[in-house]
């Protein structure tokens, strides 16, 4: 197995990376050299074609990390298309963006991707069948986020998941993240994994019903100095851990986990359709205290008869 590599076009951005001294050591990559494989990733995941890129020791078990300056697309998106022709990276396989257009979450809502800011998607390729792993991939990012932010003392123990994926710290959103997964049959055989983690900038949002107010690390412990380059190499590396213990373990101490640090249950919500803030008559679906939420990651609010499946949550209290 070849050793672990970072190939980026910004080596000064990850400057001080898991203690690499402050002008990290690189060497330039020929990209003439490089084979086809290895260009379709790096295009894929948008890197420059005329980009003069350098390599950097990698961060194992990631077997290929490519952190590109400023990405023209979505590298959720184009990691998935360039999965559906056949082309598969070496994984345990990263990529991040310090800047670029076209990111978004869940239903396609866009996400800031401003600098200073975390921008990751990670690939995996468990080749399980879809029984074994359970919600387990749904819920491993934002797992790790929490893992992560945990790690530092300064950001207290005010880190909670807002069902299904927002991590929020100190009651306003720090971080969000979506799951793409590719099967063929029965088996999960690969899975994308996109997590954004505001570190230096608050994103500007327009208020409204269905906004979480956001937050970023600097603003909540601006004393900190927690940076992309400091704060990478932990959430990749609770990454890995806890994709292995789904591998090991299954879903169950992962969802355990997941329902320990929730910070919707004993609270009042709303319930409201999908497209909330989207359309201008949503629909509300349900309203009331969230009792537990079961192994499928439904909602079971009291005086609810059927569990809740889907849905924008709203507190409101």
């Amino acid at each position: 197995m070849t050793e672990p590599i970072i190939i980026t076009d910004s080596p000064e951005s990850l400057s001080g990376l898991a203690g690499m001294p402050l002008q990290t050591p690189h060497k330039p990559i020929v990209t003439a050299d490089w084979d086809e494989d290895t260009r379709q990733i790096w295009t894929a995941v948008g890197g420059a074609a005329d980009a003069s890129p350098s390599a950097i020791v990698g961060l194992a078990p990631w077997r290929q990390i490519m952190a590109v300056s400023r990405s023209p697309v979505s590298q959720v998106d184009g990691l998935r298309k360039l999965l559906q022709t056949g082309q598969i990276p070496p994984t345990p396989f990263a990529c991040l963006a310090f800047m670029g257009y076209g990111f978004h979450g869940n239903r396609g809502r866009p996400w800031q991707a401003l600098e200073g800011n975390l921008h990751l998607t990670v690939l995996f390729s468990p080749n399980r069948p879809a029984r074994e792993l359970g919600v387990g991939l749904s819920i491993v990012p934002s797992l790790a986020v929490v893992d992560a932010l945990g790690q530092f003392d300064a950001l207290g123990k005010a880190t909670t998941i807002k069902w299904v994926n927002d991590v929020l710290l100190g009651g306003k959103k720090v971080s969000g993240v979506i799951t793409s997964t590719l099967a063929k049959g029965e088996r999960i055989e690969h899975a994308i994994l996109g997590i954004g983690v505001n570190i230096a900038a608050t994103p500007t949002l327009p208020p409204g019903r269905f906004v979480q107010t956001p937050i970023s690390l600097r603003e909540a412990a601006p004393d900190a100095l927690i940076t992309l380059p400091v704060f990478l190499p932990v959430l990749l590396e609770r990454l890995a851990k806890r994709h292995e213990q789904l591998l090991a373990d299954g879903p169950e101490p992962l969802l355990a986990d997941y329902v320990a640090r929730s910070g919707v249950i004993d609270r009042q919500v709303e319930i409201w359709e999908e497209s909330a803030g989207e359309t201008d008559s949503p629909a509300l679906i349900a309203k009331g205290r969230v009792e537990t939420i079961h192994a499928d990651l439904s909602l079971q609010l009291a005086e609810q008869a059927e569990p809740i499946h889907r849905g924008r949550l709203v507190f409101v209290d």
